[in-house]
C-alpha cells in the first residue's frame, strides 16, 4: 500500500490521532494599535531602539524558545495522514538518537506492523511488509515524498517538537501582549513563527518558499504542551504541505519518553524485492 511507504517516508521525515490538538491558543497577527505596548528587534539593529528601551535583542528572544534538549527520545502516536483526497489513521512508534538516526514502526489495524524505517545522517530504508519490498535511497526520495528540504537534525526538531527553519542572523520580532512573532528568512523559505508568552511556546510556523515560481508552502502546528524537565513537549503536531500534492499529517502523541535506552532493530527479511 503505497501511502504507507509514504508515510514512513514523510514521517520518518516529519512528524502530530483523530484530530490532533492545535496549539493552546491561535493569536491573530499583529496589528497597530496605539494603547498596546509593542516590542520589537531584528538582528540589523547596532543598539536599543528609542522608542523600545526595554527591548531585548534578537538572539536573546530566540534563546527563549522552548527547545527539548534530549539525547534519546521514544514514543508512540496516533497518526491522520491525508493526501490526495485519502485518509489513513494508523500508530506509528519512534526512536530517536539524536544527531545520528530515526526509527520508526507503522502499526496498522489489529495491532500488526505494516513498515519500519531507519533513517541516518546519509541513508533512508524502508521495509513496505504489506507489498513485501525494501527500500533503500537517500534524502532526496525523503525530500520527494513531503516536499520540504529536511535533513537528519531537521526532521529530529520536527518530531519532538523544536521550532526549525530560523536563521538567527536574519531574523526579527514582535512581542505584543501574549504573543511573540518571529519573522526569518532561511535558504529556502520565509517563516512567520508565532509564540505563545510568556513560555515563548511555538504554536505556529507559516513557510512560504523563497522561490515564488516553486508554488510551496508549509504550515506546522504545535500544541497540547505538557512539561518535562526543563522543558515543554508538545504532544500533538499538524504538518500540513503544499507542493505537488497536498499532505497533511496529524499526529497526537499517547506516550513519550526521553534519555532512555533505545531498541532499534532492523533487518531485511528474505524474499524482499529492493527498489532504490
Amino acid at each position: 500500500m503505497k501511502y504507507i511507504t509514504s508515510f514512513v517516508a514523510a514521517v520518518l521525515i516529519l512528524a502530530s490521532c483523530n484530530s490532533a490538538k492545535k496549539a493552546q491558543r491561535t493569536h491573530p497577527p499583529v496589528t497597530a494599535d496605539s494603547s498596546v505596548k509593542v516590542e520589537t528587534a531584528s538582528t540589523e539593529d547596532t543598539g536599543t531602539k528609542k522608542d523600545t528601551p526595554a527591548a531585548e535583542s534578537i538572539s536573546v528572544v530566540l534563546e527563549k524558545l522552548n527547545h527539548m534538549d534530549y539525547t534519546t527520545f521514544s514514543g508512540r502516536a496516533g497518526v491522520t495522514y491525508k493526501a490526495k483526497g485519502d485518509t489513513k489513521n494508523f500508530d506509528i512508534k519512534l526512536q530517536i538518537h539524536k544527531d545520528s538516526l530515526i526509527w520508526a514502526s507503522v502499526i496498522g489495524p489489529l495491532g500488526i506492523e505494516v513498515a519500519r524505517g531507519v533513517i541516518t545522517q546519509d541513508s533512508v530504508r524502508i521495509i513496505n511488509k504489506l507489498n513485501k519490498q525494501y527500500i533503500s535511497s537517500s534524502y532526496v526520495y525523503l525530500q520527494e515524498q513531503l516536499g520540504l528540504p529536511l535533513d537528519l537534525g531537521t526532521l529530529q526538531d520536527l518530531l519532538v517538537g523544536n521550532p526549525v527553519f530560523i536563521d538567527k542572523t536574519n531574523s526579527s520580532y514582535t512581542k505584543q501582549d501574549d504573543t511573540l512573532l518571529v519573522t526569518s528568512r532561511t535558504r529556502f523559505f520565509r517563516n512567520l513563527l508565532s509564540a505563545m508568552l510568556p513560555d515563548y511556546l511555538p504554536a505556529v510556523s507559516k513557510l512560504e518558499d523563497v522561490d515564488a515560481g516553486r508554488n510551496r508552502s508549509a504550515e506546522l502546528t504545535y500544541g497540547n504542551y505538557e512539561k518535562v524537565n526543563n522543558a515543554q513537549f508538545p504532544k500533538a503536531r499538524n504538518i500540513h504541505v503544499k507542493y505537488k500534492t497536498d499532505i497533511e499529517i496529524q499526529l497526537d502523541y499517547k506516550s513519550y519518553t526521553f534519555n532512555e535506552a533505545l531498541n532499534t532493530p532492523f533487518s531485511v527479511p528474505k524474499g524482499y524485492k529492493t527498489k532504490k
